[in-house]
């Protein structure tokens, strides 16, 4: 009779099936996949926050644009460091009609004017198209990201049907 209990509870602890009857375990992979997707549909979600949008502002600040390809050309990373690109990034945020989560000094706007001005226009909205246009909701390096996020999550959504 022990014998029966305990191969019971061994059975039950290393042949877990799941909480709803009649559905199997999910796989590794499946599980992994899971977890892969959730991971992009929060990184999805945090690109719309004004925090997102300043770090990102942050990093073209101070690695460039390159991978942007605009017309006009690209913009050389480090044209601005440290506080001055945190400035900066809080004005092209206003710029797009939203607010800075923490606020900045009067002289962003000339940082702006005299570092960026020249391409993006004193306005922001990027000379014709010449150069990105500055005060979109979403800035195109976002935008990209977003679209490569969605992709990834469809083809992992997908994925599940055609292995």
């Amino acid at each position: 009779m022990l014998a029966i209990v305990i191969y019971g509870v061994y059975n039950t602890l290393t042949h877990r099936k799941s909480h709803i009857p009649g559905e199997e375990e999910p796989c590794e992979a499946c599980l992994l996949e899971q977890r892969q997707t959730h991971q992009l549909q929060e990184d999805l979600s945090l690109l719309s926050t004004p925090e997102y949008t300043l770090r990102y502002i942050e990093g073209v600040i101070a690695r460039g644009s390159n991978t942007l390809g605009f017309k006009g050309g690209v913009m050389e990373g480090g044209l601005a460091g440290g506080e001055d690109a945190k400035k900066i990034a809080c004005y092209v945020l206003e710029l797009s009609g939203r607010k800075c989560p923490h606020p900045y000094p009067q002289d962003a706007a000339m940082f702006f004017t005299s570092l960026c001005g020249g391409c993006h226009g004193n306005d922001g909205r990027g000379l014709g198209g010449n150069y990105p246009d500055l005060t979109r909701k979403k800035l195109l390096g976002i935008e990209r990201k977003e679209a490569y996020l969605k992709e990834q999550i469809n083809r992992l959504k997908n994925q599940r049907y055609i292995d």
